[in-house]
C-alpha cells in the first residue's frame, strides 16, 4: 500500500514541478506551486521510507514452519529454488506455510474391499493427512494438492475401493481443522514421497514428506 501511494505521489510531484518550472520561466507567481512541490516531495519521501522500513527481510518473510512427529530423523532441505522454498519431512511431522498446518499424519497398507478391485501395483496404500487454518481468510485444501512419487515417479490413486470418503476439498475458515485420506495403487518400495504443491493465499508451497516402508502400518 505504502508503494503504491508513493508511486501516485511521485507522479504528482512530477507534474507540479513541471508546473512550478513553467509558471517560473513565463515569470508567474510560484509560491504556491513551489509549496505544493515541497509537501508532495515530502511525503513521498515518507512514504519511500516506510516502504523501505515495512518491507520483510528474508528471515522474517520466512513463512515455513516444521513440527516434528514421532519420527526420529528429519531433514530440512531449505534451499531455494527461483520461485519457492521447499521443505523435506517425515510422517507425522507438521508443517505450518501461508497460516496453515498441514500434516501427513499416517499410511497403512489395505487390502481391497470388494472382489472386484484391480490392484495393478500390486497394494494400496492410505495416506491420512490433517489440517488447521490458523489465517484471517478462508483457504481451500484439496487432495489435488498433493502426490505420491517413487523415485520421482508419480503414483496414480486408486479408485477401486468402496468408500465414498475417499478423497478431500475443504474450505476452512479460521480456526477450522479438516482432515481426508487417499487411496494410491503403489508397489513395494523402500520408501514413498508425498509431494504438496499448495497456494493457500496465492502464493506457492512446497515440501516433501517421506514415507518409510518400516512407518506404514
Amino acid at each position: 500500500m505504502l508503494w503504491f501511494l508513493w508511486f501516485l505521489i511521485s507522479i504528482a510531484f512530477i507534474v507540479m514541478l513541471v508546473i512550478t518550472i513553467v509558471k517560473a520561466s513565463r515569470k508567474r507567481k510560484v509560491k504556491s506551486s513551489l509549496i505544493t512541490t515541497i509537501i508532495l516531495f515530502v511525503v513521498g519521501l515518507i512514504c519511500f521510507i516506510g516502504g523501505i522500513a515495512s518491507t520483510p527481510t528474508e528471515s522474517e518473510s520466512e513463512d515455513y514452519k516444521v513440527e516434528k512427529g514421532s519420527s526420529d530423523n528429519f531433514n530440512d532441505s531449505s534451499k531455494k529454488d527461483e520461485d519457492s522454498k521447499k521443505k523435506t519431512l517425515n510422517l507425522g511431522d507438521k508443517l505450518t506455510v501461508g497460516g496453515v498446518d498441514v500434516t501427513v499424519s499416517n499410511a497403512e497398507f489395505v487390502e481391497p474391499d470388494n472382489e472386484y478391485a484391480d490392484v495393478e501395483n500390486g497394494k494400496i496404500l492410505k495416506v491420512s493427512y490433517k489440517f488447521k487454518n490458523n489465517s484471517d481468510e478462508q483457504v481451500l485444501v484439496d487432495d489435488t494438492d498433493f502426490n505420491l512419487t517413487i523415485n520421482n515417479e508419480t503414483q496414480d490413486n486408486f479408485y477401486g475401493m468402496d468408500d465414498s470418503n475417499d478423497g478431500f476439498s475443504h474450505q476452512l475458515n479460521k480456526g477450522n481443522t479438516g482432515s481426508g485420506y487417499v487411496y494410491y495403487d503403489v508397489p513395494d518400495a523402500d520408501e514413498y514421497k508425498v509431494e504438496m504443491d499448495f497456494m493457500p493465499e496465492l502464493e506457492s508451497y512446497k515440501a516433501d514428506w517421506i514415507i518409510k516402508n518400516s512407518d506404514i502400518q
